[in-house]
Parts: C-alpha cells; sequence; structure tokens
C-alpha cells in the first residue's frame, strides 16, 4: 500500500512538471532545437511529445488514483452515507432566532 501510494507521490510531481513545461498553444520549452529522430525533437516534435507524455501521466494519475481508492474501501466495513450524521427533525425542534437588544 505504501508502494502505490509512493508511486501516486511521483506520478503527481511529474503531472505538474509537465504540464508546468508546456506553454501556451503547446510551444513548451521543448526537448531541444535539433532535428532528432524522425522529428521527435524538433520544436513540433516535442510539443507533441510532451503532450503524450502528459495524457499518458494523467491517465496513470487518474488509474492509481481508483486502485488506491478500491484498496482504502476493501478494508473498511461501513459506507460513507452511514457515517453521515442523521437528521432527524422529530426529535429536534429548532428553537426561536434570538434578537439582539441594541444599546
Amino acid at each position: 500500500m505504501i508502494t502505490l501510494i509512493i508511486i501516486q507521490l511521483i506520478l503527481a510531481i511529474l503531472l505538474v512538471i509537465l504540464v508546468l513545461l508546456q506553454g501556451t498553444d503547446n510551444e513548451g520549452l521543448g526537448l531541444g532545437g535539433g532535428g532528432g529522430i524522425g522529428g521527435m525533437m524538433s520544436a513540433r516534435g516535442s510539443a507533441n511529445l510532451l503532450s503524450r507524455l502528459t495524457a499518458l501521466t494523467a491517465t496513470l494519475f487518474m488509474v492509481m488514483s481508483v486502485i488506491l481508492t478500491i484498496f482504502a474501501s476493501v478494508g473498511s466495513e461501513k459506507n460513507i452515507l452511514e457515517s453521515l450524521p442523521s437528521i432527524n427533525s422529530e426529535a429536534e425542534s429548532p428553537e426561536e432566532p434570538v434578537i439582539p437588544e441594541n444599546n
């Protein structure tokens, strides 16, 4: 369980970094200016790479969130709705509001 939480933390930090690396209109900081393998490291290629890495990281983050939620709910016998305080309108009568006196 601790390992999954550490992976989730790493994914969160990586996702923040990847989002911050991307500029407006997907210009981003880029990973290099030269013509890399198949244009992968060109200005447009790096924007596509950053976009794909961000989408992959976000997907992994969401999957890990669901997995952690499932693991957290397996050990719990209570439903979240059972933990909410019950509302009994018959048991408690609302008190009259008190109007403060002005001096």
